[in-house]
C-alpha cells in the first residue's frame, strides 16, 4: 500500500484521549474507502494508551519528535502519502512535509500554515468541546449535541499490570473501597491547595476508604506532603492513605483507576483517563475552559468558581495580582475559594450513587 493515511496524534495524555473518537472515526472511514488501516504516529510514551483503545490502526512510535529526518523516513518507508495533524506543533508539520506527503491537513497558527496543503483555521471551528474540534480537524462530520465520549475498552493487560504492581507495593487487599486523589497538575494555577487535598484524604480515610494519592514523577513532593498530612489523625498515622506518586506506569495507572470508586483531581491528563474508563470523578476546575475540556464520564461533578471574571483564563500560572474578588489575594482565587466541605460532599454523593 503506497497511499497510506498517517494521523499524528496529540502529544499529551489528556489531549490524545479527547482525540480518540476522531481516531476511531478516521480509521473506520479509511478502512471503508481504502481497505486499510491508517498509521497513527504518537510519541513513544503514549503508545501504551492506544493499546487500551481497541483502535484499528498501525501505531508508529515517535522516539524523538525533534529528529525530523528520521521520523519522515519512517513515514516514507510505510508508504504514507496523506496526513492529518491533530497536534499544533510546527515540528509535526515539518515531518509531514519532509516525508513528501501529498496532502497535509491541520490547524494553522505558530507560523506553520505554509507547511499545510489543507489548512484549518481553528478560530472558525466553533465547536463546543475539544472532542468535536479534533473530529473537525480530521475532516469528519460533527453532530450537534453532546460529543462522543472517549472510551478505553481493552483493559485486560492494564488490570493485570496493576494487580502485579499492587502486590509489589504491598497494598493490603481488605474491605476498604479505593478512592484516588490527584493533587498535581501542569501549572500551579491548576492545583487545588495541597493542604485541602490532605484534609479531604483524611476525611475519606476516617470514613473507611483506602485513599491512594497519585501523581507522576514530577509530583512526588506534593504527593508525599499530602500523604503525610492526611495520615496524621490525633497524632497517629493512618496507613489507609498511601503515596503512589511516581510509582505507576501509564498502563498500571489505567488498571488502578479502573478499580477506584472515585477520583478527585485537578484538571489533568489522568482526569480524562478516568473519564475514558467511565469512573466517577470530582474535577476541580480552576482556569480551565470547561466548555471545551470537561471530562466526558457519566458521573462527574465539576467544582470551581466559574463566576469569577477571570475564569476561564486557561493559563498554567495565575496572572492576577493584588486584592482578589473575595479573598485578600487574587492569586489562584478560582481554586483557593473551593472548600474541603463542598468537595467532600460531592465525593460522598458520588460514592453513595455507586453503592449497591
Amino acid at each position: 500500500m503506497t497511499d497510506r493515511l498517517v494521523i499524528r496524534a496529540p502529544n499529551h495524555l489528556g489531549e490524545i484521549i479527547l482525540a480518540l473518537p476522531a481516531l476511531h472515526a478516521a480509521s473506520v472511514r479509511e478502512r471503508a474507502e481504502y481497505g486499510t488501516a491508517p498509521i497513527v504516529q504518537v510519541v513513544s510514551g503514549l503508545v501504551p494508551l492506544l493499546s487500551l483503545a481497541g483502535l484499528d490502526a498501525r501505531v508508529l512510535a515517535l522516539a524523538d519528535r525533534r529528529d525530523i529526518r528520521a521520523a519522515a523516513g519512517e513515514l516514507r518507508e510505510r508508504g504514507a502519502r496523506r496526513g492529518i495533524l491533530l497536534t499544533p506543533s510546527i515540528s509535526s508539520a515539518l515531518i509531514f512535509r519532509a516525508a513528501g506527503l501529498e496532502t497535509r491537513r491541520g490547524t494553522t497558527g505558530g507560523g506553520r500554515a505554509w507547511l499545510l496543503t489543507d489548512p484549518v483555521d481553528r478560530a472558525e471551528l466553533l465547536t463546543d468541546h475539544r472532542v468535536k474540534e479534533f473530529m473537525a480537524i480530521a475532516g469528519l462530520p460533527v453532530a450537534e449535541g453532546e460529543p462522543p465520549a472517549p472510551r478505553l475498552t481493552e483493559l485486560t493487560a492494564s488490570r493485570s499490570a496493576w494487580a502485579d504492581r499492587r502486590k509489589a507495593l504491598r497494598i493490603p487487599d481488605d474491605d476498604r473501597s479505593p478512592v484516588a486523589l490527584f493533587p498535581g497538575a501542569n501549572g500551579a494555577s491548576r492545583r487545588w491547595p495541597a493542604e485541602k487535598y490532605a484534609a479531604l484524604g483524611r476525611s475519606l480515610a476516617m470514613r473507611g476508604f483506602r485513599v491512594l494519592v497519585l501523581g507522576g514523577p514530577d509530583d512526588r513532593e506534593i504527593t508525599a506532603d499530602v500523604t503525610a498530612s492526611a495520615r496524621t489523625v490525633d497524632g497517629h498515622h493512618d496507613a489507609a492513605v498511601l503515596d503512589l506518586g511516581g510509582r505507576t506506569s501509564l498502563i498500571e495507572l489505567a488498571g488502578l483507576l479502573a478499580e477506584c470508586h472515585l477520583l478527585v483531581t485537578n484538571d489533568t491528563g489522568p482526569m480524562h483517563l478516568a473519564a475514558a474508563l467511565d469512573r466517577p470523578i470530582v474535577a476541580l476546575e480552576g482556569p480551565a475552559d470547561i466548555r471545551q475540556t470537561r471530562p466526558l464520564a457519566s458521573r462527574v461533578r465539576l467544582i470551581g468558581r466559574f463566576d469569577l471574571p477571570c475564569v476561564p483564563c486557561v493559563k498554567n500560572e495565575c496572572p492576577r495580582t493584588g486584592r482578589g474578588t473575595v479573598l485578600e489575594s487574587a492569586e489562584r482565587e478560582c481554586l483557593r475559594l473551593v472548600t474541603v466541605d463542598e468537595v467532600l460532599e460531592a465525593s460522598i454523593a458520588l460514592l453513595e450513587e455507586a453503592s449497591p
